[in-house]
């Protein structure tokens, strides 16, 4: 039957119907086969792009983080100097220790340091330093400042001046204060 059908087309009709086969031979392997694929690979396409925007948000979040954190250090650096993490048993000679450091840094001549107990304040213990030190009145005033940035949050609670000698010019001066640094509580 088929052999019958051949031989009643005649030469363009068969080229008709063999090229009408190839075409409907390519619509099925492009469906069934290579659409598929298509399809498929423009998904992981789109999946691909979706996980780089979200790295890219991920890094974001981690360098987020990181600044955050780093301005958590340097506000408590700030609010507490290099005694945020000391025991309680180690601050005074910390103090002692660092007073003098900033003392030999502004040639002023620490003369005498005594730790006393303080108060509890809300959620905050208080250290108390009565200290008593010479020195020309600058550089006086700058051992002030750098005790303020190596300790932390501190107060001068008490503060007397008096001159050693009777000179017109830069006379040394002594100094007699009561630093107060304050600590969250521990408890």
């Amino acid at each position: 039957m088929f052999k019958t059908l051949l031989e009643r087309l005649d030469e363009r009709q068969l080229r008709l119907v063999v090229a009408g086969a190839f075409v409907l031979l390519g619509a099925v392997l492009f469906t069934y086969g290579l659409l598929p694929s298509v399809k498929e690979y423009r998904q992981q396409l789109a999946t691909v792009r979706v996980l780089e925007q979200s790295a890219i948000k991920d890094q974001n979040v981690s360098e987020t983080l990181a600044r955050i954190a780093a301005e958590v250090e340097a506000l408590n650096r700030e609010l507490n100097g290099d005694m945020a993490n000391l025991p309680e048993n180690e601050l005074e000679s910390f103090v002692v220790g660092r007073l003098q450091t900033i003392s030999w840094r502004n040639d002023v001549e620490l003369q005498s340091v005594q730790p006393r107990a303080g108060e509890s304040i809300q959620a905050f213990t208080e250290s108390l330093f009565e200290v008593e030190l010479s020195g020309s009145y600058l550089d006086l005033f700058s051992w002030l400042g750098e005790i303020k940035e190596q300790l932390g949050f501190i107060v001068i609670k008490d503060y007397k001046m008096r001159p050693v000698e009777d000179v017109a010019t830069n006379p040394r001066l002594v100094v007699q204060l009561t630093v107060a640094s304050y600590r969250m509580s521990r408890s």
